[in-house]
């Protein structure tokens, strides 16, 4: 019997847009796999020592990889791969070679099933969080460090910790002191800010994202950290299906137009002293961001930068 062959469909794109194509393609329905090679991180702390060391880079550009099914047209593909990057150059994020380079090929299951896996290893984000593949999850040395971890199966959602702007915002989470608060994260992907905040001492997590493969993936990597009873993960777009509160926190990795548009319902739902993280957005988006910040009344108390990529906390007047 013949087995299923799939399309590995590859483009190289600059670093900066390459979490972008990812999560589009993710959204395809026929989707397999998306993953990013060469992704730039940027420079690690000194603390971060061993875990994570990057080879140099000899270019910003990222080869993304995505995997569909055979019955697909070729033709079609491509026509697909070119909307996702028209949708990525109106957010004004630059597709570089992206549509010279795109590329496909057949190749059996065994060639990319697991082909993700290489990228992704245990890693220290800030000063006491420990991103940790699940497969990773029963082994030392990891656990001889004193961090908690955040265990992750990404599967087919978006995010890892591998990202700039996952990074920044398990940060801004760090610091924010969340101990004891409620806390709302919009676009939650593979669960792993809300996870991080149910670490870092969160009474109450809502989780939220459009994507019900993300939900899935979300809900499967909070059921393996047993964090059940503190994070609730619900399928819906923005805060349509968030519960009506008022918020301590709320975290949303997004890309720079969603979160200029969650932002003022978003203000409306934080209590007076509560923090607003959003990130997603490259340092050339940071203003319009901002400007939305204060025509909905928050205040910028932070901004971090990785590389371009930046993520700004915003507070609401006690």
């Amino acid at each position: 019997m013949n087995r299923l062959q799939w399309w590995q469909v590859e483009f190289e794109i600059p670093n900066e847009a390459a979490e972008a194509a990812a999560a589009l393609l993710g959204d395809w329905p026929e989707v397999g796999g998306v993953m990013l090679e060469g992704q730039h991180a940027g420079a690690m702390h000194p603390e971060f020592g061993e875990w994570y060391e990057l080879p140099p880079r000899e270019t910003d550009d990222v080869t993304v990889t995505v995997y569909v099914p055979q019955h697909l047209a070729e033709p079609d593909i491509a026509l697909r791969v070119q909307a996702v990057l028209d949708r990525i150059e109106s957010a004004d994020l630059a597709v570089g070679p992206a549509r010279t380079s795109l590329r496909t090929q057949l190749v059996d299951p065994e060639a990319w099933e697991n082909a993700w896996k290489e990228q992704f290893h245990a890693m220290p984000v800030g000063k006491r969080l420990m991103v940790v593949p699940k497969w990773e999850a029963p082994a030392a040395p990891w656990r001889e460090t004193q961090r908690l971890p955040v265990i992750i199966e990404p599967g087919m959602a978006f995010g890892t910790g591998l990202h700039a702007t996952s990074q920044l915002c398990l940060e801004a989470l760090e610091h924010a002191d969340v101990a004891g608060q409620v806390l709302l994260d919009v676009g939650c992907g593979t669960g792993i800010l809300s996870i991080a905040g149910a670490r870092l001492g969160a009474k109450t997590v809502y989780a939220v994202d459009l994507d019900p493969v993300a939900v899935t993936a979300a809900r499967a990597n909070v059921a393996d950290n047993q964090l059940a009873d503190v994070v609730d993960v619900r399928e819906g777009n923005l805060l349509s299906t968030a519960p009506n509160l008022m918020y301590d926190v709320i975290v949303a990795n997004l890309l720079r137009d969603p979160v200029i548009a969650l932002t003022p319902q978003a203000a409306k739902q934080l209590r007076p002293g509560g923090r607003y993280i959003t990130s997603g957005y490259v340092d050339t988006q940071a203003d319009a961001v901002r400007a939305a910040l204060l025509a909905a009344g928050l205040h910028v108390t932070d901004v971090l930068q990785r590389d371009d990529w930046v993520a700004i906390v915003a507070e609401r007047p006690a």
